[in-house]
């Protein structure tokens, strides 16, 4: 198996949130395997806020207890806070320079082995749920190309990690969502024919004008959808959204 087939099966293991092996510590755990794997970092660690806003560790890859330290200190300071603060990634391709910054975290980790270091947001909804911390031995840290797949493999498991429940799913709950999705790609589809004919347009130039409409007005394609079959969207609206 190659890489882009061994990435491949690792999306569709965490994005897996419905098999009957998977509860929320099987998944997170899983992530950090996987974005340790394909971002070659040395160690990771996801981070998870709690309602008050503080984060938790709920996993690591190495479970010593130097590295559940080192990520309990990051619930006061640390990349993982200041990535969860800020929604942003955080980088720092050496953490000897870190020590103003970080007091405590920063030279437990240099004493820990870790000389760079990366924090990718967990998000769902565009709303930052915590974030997950790469270690590296080396300073430098990890490329932009690796951290990409790392951050892919987070918004992946961060979204499997909202639609988990406790309930194992029926069969027949895994078919009305199938009926839902083919119900609404119909009502896309209605709305692109409607388009369509009032501009005299083609179907793929229809579904373009939708896509950017929607994308303008903050809302989704099928949102728009179904206004512009409700009638409560006027065509011409969406004709001249186009820029």
């Amino acid at each position: 198996m190659d890489r882009d087939e061994q990435l491949a099966e690792a999306f569709v293991e965490l994005a897996d949130s419905l098999a009957r092996d998977v509860d929320p510590v099987v998944l997170l755990d899983r992530l950090v395997g996987r974005v340790l794997e394909f971002s070659g970092a040395d160690a990771a660690g996801v981070m998870v806020a709690t309602l008050r806003g503080t984060l938790r560790t709920v996993a690591v890859t190495d479970e010593g207890t130097g590295l559940h330290e080192l990520f309990e200190l990051q619930a006061g300071e640390g990349p993982c806070l200041d990535c969860y603060r800020s929604d942003t990634a955080v980088d720092v391709p050496d953490l000897t320079s870190s020590e103003g910054r970080w007091p405590r975290m920063a030279p437990l980790a240099v004493r820990s082995g870790f000389r760079a270091t990366h924090a990718l947001p967990l998000r769902v909804n565009h709303q930052t749920i915590g974030a997950i911390n790469l270690l590296c031995a080396r300073p430098g840290g990890r490329s932009p190309a690796e951290l990409r797949v790392a951050q892919a493999l987070a918004d992946v498991g961060a979204i499997a990690l909202y639609q988990w429940s406790p309930e194992s799913a029926r069969p027949t709950d895994v078919l009305r969502q199938v009926e839902a999705a083919l119900a609404a790609k119909s009502t896309v589809e209605i709305a692109q024919g409607m388009l369509a004919e009032y501009g005299d347009l083609p179907l793929a130039d229809a579904l373009a004008a939708l896509r950017v409409y929607s994308r303008h007005n903050g809302g989704r394609l099928l949102d728009t959808a179904h206004a512009l079959v409700g009638r409560s969207i006027d065509p011409h609206a969406v004709l001249t959204d186009q820029h």
